[in-house]
């Protein structure tokens, strides 16, 4: 099949991360009893994801490997609560009404998955949990960007989690580790105990701060090794059973050992300098950034620990499930978007086809009826003859023939009119999804309804996105992209109030109809 995507056929895994208009990606290749190997690390501008990822196909055959994304942190909450008093494969139902005071967005229809602290940390057996909560609208978002660029995530991560596969590289048996990495708008801090996520926290220091001047420097360090404190403390104090190793940290790009030194008069626990060498094989590593001359940057170790998660999962951590069972996807081949297009045309070519035989036959059906019946009289008239009792067991046998003939007929009538797609469906979903201030004025569809133009008025602009989300859920809108919008202000010489907005939405095949036609 041609348009089939396809499924990865090598051991490599790609973490893929996004960092504003550069999409970084990072190929890491497992073998048993050995070292991961970082084979290159990629970097692409693009305006969206998916840019981005076909640029790297083009380059790498993202294709052929197993891909695993990170959630952007502006996108995703972790929230640290306690394990319902339900059964394990309940607890993200379970605790989905909890989290409603917890994060800033609708959580009915989440994607939440569970992380449970380990409890040997631990006096008192609370079983704390670090819940991941990614809204519906992010997580649509990373699938139809892979899925646009016919690829398919085997697998999704956030920022902690990717880091925790890092800091499990360097831990000692039976303590905790800490590891610190600094990005371009804030530091990340996860402890570790076992390869599972512990605690972690934000700390709004920049990374380039840390190479500005000397009073700069002393002044986000200071406010670093206070953030820092404040967790191992709230660390020490909740999970007293377990002692932490120390602090590894990820030296900024342009930073030099003294802030090693610093942060050791600072804290009071060891504190080392994270050294990827010691721990990952970086030694054929191609791309475009060179790891040996400098440290790498947040996003690149975020796509470099998220893809050491088949190590991760090899020793028994618990991993997100964020994405609906990846291995059936691969034996039975995902299909992506622009293949979903072509099967719904090709269904819709079978509709029409279906209709116009259903038509011929109903046709042929009638005609048949109407000889049907034209016998019928005829052998009526035969029927007061003397011979009428040959006659009459004939006129009993089309009189049979015709109530068949009659149902037959109805059957197929009725097909016809089920065949037949209205619009009267769009209608019924604009209804049920009226807004105040927003008001349809004029709704064109031709063909199979993906020709569709929308016009309406509205006197907040900014309700519309949030009118769009809502329409996507009928079943009518589901699935289908207005590729076109225009807006306009409407002035008084248009005899509607100050204040009022006119837009217009255009589906694909309408903005596409329209370029044709020389218009703009």
């Amino acid at each position: 099949m041609p348009f089939r995507r396809q499924s990865p056929s090598s051991a490599s895994w790609v973490g893929v991360a996004q960092d504003g208009a550069v999409v970084v990606a990072v190929e890491v290749t497992h073998a048993a009893d050995q070292r991961p190997v970082v084979n290159w690390v990629g970097k692409v501008d693009a305006s969206n994801l998916t840019a981005g990822l076909r640029a790297l196909q083009r380059s790498r055959r993202l294709n052929q490997a197993h891909l695993v994304g990170l959630v952007p942190a502006a996108g995703c909450r972790l929230v640290s609560i306690a394990a319902p008093d339900v059964p394990r494969p309940e607890w993200a139902d379970a605790l989905r009404w909890s989290l409603r005071d917890q994060v800033d967005f609708g959580v009915d229809d989440a994607i939440i998955d569970v992380l449970e602290v380990p409890q040997a940390t631990q006096l008192r057996q609370n079983n704390p949990t670090l819940t991941v909560v990614v809204p519906r609208e992010q997580h649509a978002a990373l699938t139809l960007a892979a899925d646009d660029a016919g690829m398919g995530w085997s697998a999704l991560e956030v920022e902690e989690t990717a880091l925790r596969n890092l800091s499990a590289l360097v831990e000692e048996e039976g303590k905790a580790h800490a590891l610190l990495v600094f990005g371009d708008n804030g530091g990340l801090l996860v402890i570790t105990y076992q390869g599972e996520l512990v605690m972690m926290r934000h700390i709004e220091v920049h990374g380039a701060a840390m190479t500005a001047s000397s009073e700069s420097r002393e002044g986000a360090l200071s406010r670093t090794s206070l953030e820092v404190l404040r967790t191992i403390d709230t660390f020490e104090r909740m999970h007293s059973q377990v002692s932490l190793q120390g602090l590894s940290v990820v030296l900024p790009a342009g930073s030099g050992e003294e802030v090693i030194t610093q942060l050791s008069e600072l804290i009071y626990v060891p504190v080392q300098a994270f050294v990827l060498s010691q721990w990952v094989d970086v030694s054929v590593v191609e791309g475009v950034v060179d790891w040996g001359a400098r440290s790498p940057s947040l996003p690149e170790l975020c796509a470099l620990g998220a893809a050491l998660r088949p190590l991760s999962q090899a020793r028994g951590r618990q991993q997100l499930k964020l994405v609906d069972d990846p291995g059936a996807d691969e034996q039975s081949g995902a299909w992506g978007a622009v293949m979903g297009l072509r099967l719904a045309g090709l269904a819709a070519a079978i509709g029409l086809l279906a209709g116009g035989a259903l038509t011929i036959m109903a046709s042929q059906a009638s005609g048949r009826v109407q000889q049907v019946e034209a016998e019928l009289a005829n052998l009526q008239r035969l029927a007061t003859a003397p011979e009428a009792s040959n006659v009459t067991r004939e006129l009993d046998e089309l009189r049979r023939r015709e109530v068949m003939q009659t149902q037959l007929r109805e059957v197929l009538q009725g097909r016809m009119s089920s065949a037949s797609m209205g619009y009267s469906d769009f209608l019924v979903a604009l209804g049920r999804q009226s807004q105040s201030g927003l008001w349809i004025t004029n709704l064109k569809v031709r063909g199979d309804g993906r020709d569709v133009e929308l016009t309406g008025r509205m006197t907040n602009p900014a309700a519309l996105p949030q009118y769009l989300r809502r329409l996507e859920q009928e079943d009518r809108f589901k699935g289908r992209r207005f590729a076109q919008i225009e807006m306009r202000d409407i002035g008084e010489g248009d005899k509607v109030p100050v204040g009022v907005t006119e837009f217009t939405l255009r589906g694909r095949d309408a903005v596409d109809r329209l370029s044709k036609k020389g218009a703009p």
